[in-house]
C-alpha cells in the first residue's frame, strides 16, 4: 500500500509539473508573442520616424538650385547628410532594404558631390536623390499601410515630380525667404 501512495504521490508531483511546464509554454509563448509586438511596434515608429527628416519637399528647393543655378546652397549637404544618417540609423525591414541601398548610394554620390563643392557634379545625383525622395517616401508609406510595396526604382528616365511651388510653404520664394538667399 505504501508503494501504491508513493506512486500516487509521484504521479501527482509529475502531473503538477506537467501541468507547469504547459503554463510555462503557455507563459513563453505569450512573452514571444508580446516581444514580437513591441517589436514592430518599435520598427514602425522608426519607419514613422524617418518620413519627417526624409521629407523630399524639404529637399526640392535645394535640387532645383543645384540644377537650376549650378550651385550648393549650405543647408543642401545639411539636409543630405542628415537624409543619410537617417538610412543607417533606422533598422529597416527587409523588404524595404533594397530600396534603402539604392538610396543611399545615390545619396552618397550627392554627398561626394558636395563635399568638392562641385555643383556640375551634383546635378544628375541631385535629380535622381530628389526623384528617389519622392519614390522612398511613397513606398515607406505603402509598408505602413501594409499595402504592397513597389519595385526598386528603374533610374532610367528617373525626374522627380513637379511640385505645387505654394505647398506647404516649400515654395521657391518661401524656401529662399526661410534660408536667406
Amino acid at each position: 500500500m505504501k508503494i501504491v501512495l508513493f506512486l500516487l504521490f509521484l504521479g501527482t508531483i509529475a502531473a503538477g509539473l506537467s501541468a507547469c511546464q504547459v503554463s510555462n509554454d503557455s507563459d513563453i509563448d505569450n512573452l514571444q508573442v508580446e516581444v514580437a509586438r513591441a517589436e514592430e511596434s518599435a520598427l514602425r515608429a522608426q519607419v514613422i520616424a524617418a518620413l519627417e527628416p526624409l521629407n523630399p519637399l524639404r529637399y526640392h528647393h535645394l535640387d532645383r538650385i543645384v540644377r537650376e543655378e549650378q550651385r550648393i546652397p549650405a543647408e543642401a549637404q545639411i539636409w543630405a547628410t542628415r537624409a543619410r544618417e537617417i538610412l543607417d540609423w533606422v533598422d529597416w525591414p527587409l523588404e524595404l532594404e533594397d530600396h534603402v541601398e539604392q538610396y543611399g548610394e545615390w545619396l552618397d554620390s550627392l554627398l561626394a558631390a558636395f563635399h568638392n563643392d562641385d555643383a556640375h557634379a551634383a546635378a544628375e545625383p541631385s535629380k535622381i536623390t530628389h526623384a528617389l525622395a519622392h519614390t522612398f517616401e511613397a513606398t515607406l508609406e505603402a509598408w505602413l499601410n501594409n499595402e504592397s510595396l513597389p519595385a526598386v526604382p528603374a533610374l532610367a528616365g528617373l525626374e522627380p515630380p513637379m511640385h505645387d511651388e505654394s505647398h506647404n510653404g516649400h515654395g521657391e520664394d518661401a524656401a529662399e525667404d526661410s534660408h536667406g538667399e
